[in-house]
């Protein structure tokens, strides 16, 4: 293979398929997340039983030789008619990543795998937003932010000590290092007050930025949240900072989690569309019903 450095990147297709045509994902990139869908049914796959298929487990290989991650809401997510749903607010942004979904039988057992491969845009360099703010329980509060400051790392460390007699040495017993700990502050446009009040306030959220920053992605709650501050003479309409403590969390359990995806529930689909009838008349399958035409 030959490559081009000055060739200029290829276009993503908007909607990605596996081999196999079972699985679908198209990236969400008002979002940055993955809409993912897996239909049995389409095509006929006579290695696959479709018509005993309940259930389909979607996980995610980050690059950099790591297990295989879950995805929140397909672990595993219902297959209705042989169509399961997912969305992925977690993938790490700029890489590339690789979904795996692996369709549960009624009795337990699991058949044939699909994969399929993509990448979830970050924010280009130069870009001033260049923070990603994710809201696990409430996907919709979501916001990508300008990040004003941002402190170096702390970890800190877990240590016991003791005198020991006749030397001059004292004995030490330690753990592992803390999770990199960092104080920051955004500024936001004042259109984005109240939302970004509530987001840093909605329980565990997930900070993202582009590689290229080289800060791992943080699970955390906001602990120290100070502001909104503004940044020039009181009602103007400069921006107002936000300042808050990232500690890291491990991963939240995403066992049993129910689809979570952005702009969209079962609450705003009854807001627009009066009766049921007018559902089946609006979506031509389960299938777009459930990412709301996406895939």
């Amino acid at each position: 293979m030959i490559v081009n450095p000055a060739a200029p990147p290829v276009t993503q297709p908007e909607r990605v398929v596996s081999a196999d045509g079972h699985l679908a994902a198209t990236v969400d990139e008002l979002w940055a997340g993955v809409v993912l869908s897996y239909n049995a049914s389409t095509p006929a796959d006579p290695g696959l039983d479709a018509e005993n298929v309940l259930q389909v487990r979607i996980v995610r290989q980050d690059p950099g030789g790591l297990p295989p991650v879950p995805v929140r809401s397909g672990d595993p997510a219902w297959a209705v008619e042989g169509v399961g749903s997912a969305y992925d607010g977690e993938a790490p942004l700029g890489v590339a990543v690789t979904y795996t979904a692996t369709p549960i039988y009624k009795d337990g057992t699991t058949g044939p795998a699909s994969m399929l491969s993509l990448t979830v845009p970050a924010p280009a360099p130069g870009r001033l937003k260049d923070l990603w703010i994710k809201s696990l329980d409430t996907p919709g509060l979501s916001t990508r932010v300008a990040i004003s400051t941002w402190s170096g790392p702390t970890s800190a460390g877990r240590q016991s000590t003791a005198d020991v007699q006749g030397s001059p040495y004292r004995a030490l017993a330690y753990d592992v290092h803390g999770a990199e700990v960092v104080q920051a502050v955004i500024d936001v446009p004042p259109e984005q007050v109240d939302r970004v009040r509530e987001l840093l306030r909605s329980g565990v959220l997930l900070a993202q930025v582009r590689p290229g920053y080289l800060i791992p992605d943080a699970y955390f709650v906001p602990a120290d949240i100070t502001g909104p501050t503004a940044t020039g003479k009181l009602g103007s309409s400069g921006g107002y900072l936000f300042g808050f403590t990232i500690e890291p969390l491990a991963r939240p359990d995403t066992a049993g989690q129910p689809m979570r995806m952005p702009a969209w529930s079962w609450d705003i689909l009854a807001a627009q569309v009066p009766t049921w009838d007018a559902v089946a008349a609006a979506y031509e399958s389960w299938q777009s019903l459930a990412t709301n035409g996406v895939t």
